[in-house]
């Protein structure tokens, strides 16, 4: 049985970014392969099928062209993965593909976790996967194919004559040792990029899953939290280099050093084995320290994203990150002893920040000096907690009118709560951005750390996109 994956081009919203970062972004800013879709096509590999991932936004490919090696292939079934932010892009390719093809459509993803019944309500998408795929999606390709009931199928959706019908939940039994690596000989290695980028080939991986930490405005679902042994993890790292050439791991781990033993572990296999490669991570200030950061550092570390969000105290506290910013300026600048790439995020508009609040952020943010900063506008999304004190207290559900086909709900979302309006808000992001990248003293340092032509184009492009 063969079925195929597709990744439709991504669109970023608006409502997170300016214009004309948001296009950026959808273009060229940060193209990487889709870690769930990956993971699950080398699990069904494993368990016998036929398997072919088209990353139409990797490849650049039309809806005519997908449409094409769709029909080339005639898989059993064609499958995506939902993202709330990008469901009606990835509907509307959805719909023109069943259209070329009359393929039928099964999708899975967070977004059939928050709101099933409504994704089911398109006639395009026939099957819809809740939580976990691993056993599931096996097992309703067998009941399809005839060979059983689907109503027996835990965690599905679906229609039976024209009633929504919702089986009851899997339970969550397997480990992340259970799935195979990412099925990294379906995809196009080459043509991943980000802007920070200095190495190529790059790729993703999850050394864990999930966050136990519970941030106020994060949409990762609470109360799951799983991780790889560093055996596992290390022989996926050696597949990447010494089977794939890659040259640079992201890892996309909410929080790569909540362990802390684990990752002195993980960082001492790498050096055992000699594993020359850049990667990177995702990281808490507050989960740092100079012997984690030099043992990172000597397995191949080369930048570190922090997810600061604010310079306000107070702020930090609504947020549920209730860090010292003198924890804050030590990590950074043990960071920067070490000679790793800082990344700063920043968010702006959080519900109750004043203007005061926010050019003390702009401040904070200078005063620190990472390499790179990302600055999002605050847009509540499902499931994080701040979203739902939104519904409750508004009674109105954004994220389901979209997915309803409301999509022009979603421009009273940027920075409510707080005491910015979307337009003003929007103003103040490009200020920000500008305020950074603008000074000569940061463009003249970035100048000086440019390795390759290819990486000067992107921090072209990136820094056009917030003129």
């Amino acid at each position: 049985m063969r079925i195929l994956f597709i990744n439709p081009p991504m669109a970023v919203t608006e409502q997170i970014y300016t214009k004309r970062v948001a296009k950026q972004y959808t273009s060229s800013a940060y193209v990487l392969p889709h870690t769930s879709i990956a993971y699950l096509a080398a699990y069904m590999e494993k368990a016998g099928y036929e398997v072919r991932i088209i990353d139409a936004f990797a490849l650049g490919l039309s809806m005519d062209e997908t449409a094409e090696q769709v029909r080339r292939f005639d898989p059993f079934a064609v499958c995506y993965s939902l993202c709330t932010q990008n469901f009606l892009n990835s509907l509307a390719w959805i719909q023109g593909i069943r259209e070329r093809t009359g393929i039928r459509t099964i999708v899975g993803g967070l977004q059939m976790s928050i709101y099933p019944r409504e994704v089911l309500s398109y006639p395009d998408i026939d099957y819809g996967v809740i939580g976990d795929g691993w056993e599931t999606m096996p097992e309703l390709l067998q009941c399809l194919a005839g060979h059983g009931d689907l109503s027996t199928v835990r965690g599905i959706c679906y229609r039976d004559e024209g009633e929504y019908r919702e089986t009851p939940p899997r339970p969550e039994k397997f480990t992340l040792e259970d799935v195979p690596y990412m099925a990294r000989h379906l995809l196009p290695n080459d043509r991943y990029t980000t802007v920070m980028t200095q190495e190529w080939p790059i790729t993703i991986m999850l050394s864990a899953l999930g966050c136990p930490l519970r941030c106020a405005y994060c949409d990762v679902p609470a109360g799951r939290y799983q991780t790889r042994l560093p055996e596992h993890v290390v022989d996926e790292i050696d597949e990447c280099v010494n089977r794939f050439g890659i040259r640079e791991i992201l890892f996309q781990d909410e929080t790569f050093t909540l362990n802390r033993n684990r990752v002195l572990e993980t960082c001492e296999l790498i050096r055992s084995r000699g594993l020359k490669f850049h990667w990177s991570i995702r990281a808490r200030v507050d989960y740092v320290d100079q012997e984690i950061l030099h043992a990172m550092k000597e397995a191949g570390l080369t930048k570190i994203n922090f997810g600061i969000e604010s310079g306000n105290p107070e702020i930090l506290k609504k947020m549920n990150r209730d860090i010292p910013l003198d924890v804050v300026r030590q990590a950074v600048r043990w960071t920067k002893e070490e000679g790793l790439v800082t990344l700063g995020f920043f968010i702006i508009g959080f519900p109750e920040e004043a203007e005061e609040d926010l050019k003390e952020t702009m401040r904070f943010a200078l005063e620190l000096d990472c390499d790179f900063i990302q600055v999002n506008k605050m847009v509540p999304q499902p499931p994080s907690p701040v979203y739902r004190e939104l519904v409750e207290r508004t009674g109105i559900d954004y994220w389901r009118e979209y997915t309803l086909g409301n999509a022009a709900i979603l421009a009273d979302l940027p920075g409510i709560g707080s005491s910015f309006d979307p337009a003003s808000l929007d103003i103040w992001q490009r200020r920000f951005f500008r305020k950074y990248y603008y000074r000569p003293s940061y463009i003249f340092k970035r100048l000086k750390k440019i390795s390759s032509f290819k990486e000067m184009k992107g921090l072209a492009r990136a820094a056009l996109s917030i003129r």
